[in-house]
């Protein structure tokens, strides 16, 4: 509530207990000062609570709760999509992770290895250095934990294949391939994903939540 705000609901009485003389005008206004000064700090705390309204280091706030940090050079309205496409994310799978790879990593691909146990993803050469960050950080969310994964990175342009026939030897093909090399995940396939760091006192402390108590 702002001051005119705060002021209507003071002066909304009877004629019969307000006046327009005397000191009953400032008296309201020093009231009206007081409470607005209040009321506008409250609600801007109600609106930093609330994720869709947050901003700034609020929005850190809501980040750091679930272990998802803001990476560098990140803007407000960009950290805050992020957060909300991991918490909302289909994780786990094969198809989660090409949805994934469709949001930060456009053109790139993932394939199970088969009949070997794991995946591959193969990341474009056409990303950003930030599209890259925001996709490692997010796919340790999205990643199935214990199954190994190997990265292909491409780089550089198109480069002539090779094609080899029975009886000879390898002759250049008539297509074009991407170049590019394996590269190591910051994570190991066995570490588990960010765990949820909201306090959770009130689920297990029974003077908190008297429910709990024997």
């Amino acid at each position: 509530m702002d001051f005119p705000a705060v002021q209507s609901t003071l002066t909304d009485l009877p004629d019969t207990f307000t006046s327009n003389a005397g000191p009953y005008p400032q008296l309201v206004d020093s009231w009206t000062t007081a409470l607005a000064l209040f009321t506008t700090g409250s609600d801007g705390i109600a609106a930093q609570a609330n994720f869709n309204s947050a901003v700034g280091g609020w929005i850190d706030t809501w980040g750091l709760a679930f272990g998802i940090g803001r990476l560098a050079t990140e803007s407000d309205s960009t950290y805050q999509a992020r957060i909300l496409a991991l918490m909302s994310a289909v994780v786990g799978t094969v198809p989660a992770i090409q949805i994934w790879i469709s949001l930060y990593a456009p053109g790139g691909s993932v394939s199970e290895n088969s009949p070997g146990p794991g995946y591959t993803i193969t990341l474009p050469s056409a990303i950003t250095t930030l599209q890259y960050q925001q996709f490692f950080d997010g796919l340790q969310y999205i990643r199935p934990v214990g199954v190994p994964v190997t990265i292909n990175a491409s780089s550089g342009g198109l480069f002539l294949g090779t094609s080899t026939f029975m009886g000879v030897d390898q002759v250049m093909g008539s297509y074009l391939s991407t170049g590019g090399g394996a590269i190591a995940s910051p994570w190991g396939a066995i570490q588990n994903n960010a765990s949820l760091r909201i306090p959770d006192l009130y689920l297990t402390d029974p003077t908190l939540n008297p429910s709990l108590a024997a």
